[in-house]
């Protein structure tokens, strides 16, 4: 009699702790609501959800030293521009150089060109993205290397990028 008891016990306990299950209430038509989402034109640079620095930028990668071997008369000196800038802006990048190249003290010197569309470069957007590469080379023609002393020749050249605004 003890162990039906205790069975009828545990099966009075066991309904006590079950959750009864109610049917959800549903509405006719379905309630929603507006949340604007803006962009800053700051950019958060310590991770503190508060813009620190100026969002507009660009890069230009431009090439190192670059040694020309005797009689090249054709060298690459391309660079590549990268930007996220505002609607009006566009990078402007030139590129110059004295025209001449010369030994270390300027006796002799060897002439050359710069050729290519990234001499004087200006975007027509203000994005560009990936990096556009934009081509210079450094022409020496063969008649200048065939009158020119054998020596080290060098010039420097002037790589100036800037934001223009249109």
């Amino acid at each position: 009699m003890k162990r039906v008891l205790s069975l009828a016990m545990a099966l009075v306990m066991m309904m006590a702790v079950m959750v009864p299950a109610f049917a959800a209430e549903l509405k006719a038509k379905p309630e929603s609501a507006d949340v604007i989402i803006n962009t800053d034109t700051k950019k958060d640079t310590d991770d503190d959800g508060i813009g620190d620095t100026d969002a507009e930028e660009y890069t230009v990668t431009i090439p190192a030293d670059t040694t020309i071997p005797w009689g090249t008369e054709e060298t690459n000196v391309s660079y590549s521009v990268e930007s996220h800038l505002k609607r009006d802006g566009r990078v402007k990048v030139t590129v110059s150089g004295a025209g001449v190249m010369k030994t270390t003290d300027g006796a002799y010197g060897i002439s050359y060109d710069l050729e290519g569309e990234g001499v004087a470069f200006t975007s027509d957007v203000p994005t560009i993205y990936p990096a556009a590469t934009k081509a210079v080379t450094v022409a020496i023609s063969a008649d200048n290397w065939n009158s020119a002393v054998v020596e080290e020749y060098s010039d420097i050249l002037t790589y100036t990028a800037e934001i223009e605004r249109v």
